[in-house]
């Protein structure tokens, strides 16, 4: 069910639950939103990849964490990034990322990445992720098209 909008106003409408999530694990959150252009999105898989992401990034911290948000425009591309601050992940792990029932959590299903990885392949996305010992940054990018919305 796409249609046309801000990718800011999904984040802004969820900040409040991710809030209270933050809140309870004892972190910080940051919201860092660049003005966006409009984009052709499925709200409620917009909602998805946004809590997937923060759940994870809020399981990889410890108490006192930050977790931060941001929307960009970049070249042709809209931006949104999960950043934590945790331990960060070795990279034969990084290789496995998004494949079905791969986790590292002990009561994880292995689902969460993997349906990032859909949606966002169904909205002409792809997903970045960099780590280093001081955190993990998912960025999801959004192509514009000539006429400003992916197919």
């Amino acid at each position: 069910d796409k249609k046309v909008q801000n990718l800011n106003s999904v984040v802004e409408a969820l900040s409040p639950m991710i809030q209270a999530n933050v809140f309870r694990y004892d972190m910080h959150l940051e919201l860092k939103l660049q003005e966006i252009p409009d984009l052709f999105l499925d709200e409620k898989e917009m909602r998805q990849i946004i809590l997937n992401l923060c759940r994870n990034g809020l399981e990889a911290m410890s108490p006192g964490g930050t977790l931060s948000i941001l929307t960009y425009a970049e070249g042709e591309e809209v931006v949104l990034s999960v950043a934590d601050e945790g331990k960060g992940m070795q990279p034969e792990v990084m290789e496995k990322l998004g494949t079905p029932f791969f986790t590292t959590k002990d009561d994880g299903t292995g689902l969460g990445l993997a349906v990032c990885y859909s949606i966002s392949a169904r909205h002409n996305a792809s997903i970045d992720a960099m780590s280093t010992s001081e955190g993990t940054t998912f960025s999801v990018r959004f192509k514009l098209m000539g006429d400003r919305y992916p197919l």
